[in-house]
């Protein structure tokens, strides 16, 4: 009877002992489960940015030339000033024409006044039809040359064709210009363009009125508002980029000069995307994977297409739902199918 007692006892211990490693074995592996960080997709509205460099223009401007040869009489403008339309920049030498536009118009007096004592003759029957024309044809003929005469007195005194900064002047009083010569520049720059060429691949994003700011580094990185203003159809072959014309409509103080570099920040239209944590991302064999949380804790790894980055978050271009959990902390303990345990 001792001996089944012992018997007994020692089959009590065997039973209790493999328990206990049961047990033990159980509870090491529950906690030797890969513990990771899991959240939601999420979802934004994102506003894509170009950021591009642009040159300043003025709004209009005109190199102001001479049409005729002739010495500078007076010239009235101050470089740098604002100038009205109408305005006189300069005078040439008129005094040969001033004399003989005032014989001109002497002999048309005469010629009107002889033509106006035939027609009374002709009536009176004291003179002949012929005759009259002869005297019509004179005073014609003598219009015509005071017309001619006053064109060319009208070239000799130039003015600006419209408001604006005058530029520096390229001759003085007394210097002898011909056609076509440079005097100096007038620049309206009450608004200013802005000369911005943009890759071809943004073609379809952009549109007219589409607003973009422009930040001047040489003016303490002012920043101004602006708008497209025109889009070139074509694109350039060698760059492969196209050409934009910005305007920026407030320049009251005229602090935008031609010339000037511009940073350019142009908003593109917004769109909803998916984000994840970079550190979600598992890159392998140049492509991109997600941990994706099923039931029961067990993981899928899921190949998914990334778009932009910012700020420490990726965009998912294909291959996920709103609804996906992923892991984005713990992923190096992971693989395809493991069971986790999800911590906070």
């Amino acid at each position: 009877m001792n001996s089944d007692y012992k018997s007994k006892k020692y089959i009590f211990i065997i039973i209790l002992f493999i328990n206990i490693v049961f047990i033990k074995s159980s509870f090491t592996q529950e906690k030797s489960l890969p513990q990771v960080k899991v959240q939601k997709v999420e979802k934004i509205n994102f506003i894509e940015e170009l950021n591009l460099i642009g040159s300043i223009n003025a709004n209009e401007s005109v190199k102001i030339t001479a049409v005729v040869s002739e010495k500078i009489k007076s010239i009235k403008f101050e470089e740098g000033s604002f100038i009205k339309k109408n305005d006189i920049l300069l005078e040439l030498e008129n005094n040969e024409e001033k004399a003989i536009l005032k014989q001109v118009d002497a002999e048309l007096e005469e010629s009107t006044t002889n033509y106006i004592r035939a027609k009374k003759l002709l009536s009176e029957g004291n003179a002949s039809q012929s005759m009259i024309d002869k005297k019509l044809m004179e005073k014609k003929k003598l219009e015509g040359k005071f017309q001619e005469i006053q064109a060319k007195l009208n070239d000799l005194i130039i003015k600006a064709p419209f408001n604006g900064i005058i530029g520096t002047k390229n001759y003085s009083n007394g210097s002898f210009i011909n056609p076509g010569d440079v005097i100096t520049s007038l620049y309206d720059i009450s608004k200013v363009k802005v000369e911005i060429y943009i890759p071809e691949i943004y073609v379809s994003k952009i549109y007219k009125k589409q607003f973009f700011l422009a930040t001047l580094p040489s003016i303490n990185n002012t920043s101004f508002k602006g708008e497209v203003y025109a889009i070139n159809p074509s694109i350039d072959k060698e760059t492969r980029t196209f050409k934009v014309i910005g305007i920026i409509q407030e320049n009251n103080n005229y602090s935008l000069k031609p010339g000037m570099m511009a940073n350019i920040e142009l908003k593109l239209r917004s769109r909803e995307i998916f984000i994840v944590p970079e550190g979600a991302i598992i890159p392998e064999d140049e492509k991109s994977f997600l941990y994706i949380l099923e039931e029961n804790n067990v993981l899928k790894k899921r190949q998914v297409v990334t778009g932009k980055r910012n700020d420490g978050s990726i965009e998912i271009v294909k291959g996920i739902n709103q609804s996906d959990m992923i892991v984005f902390e713990g992923t190096n303990k992971i693989r395809n199918g493991s069971e986790v345990t999800v911590i906070k």
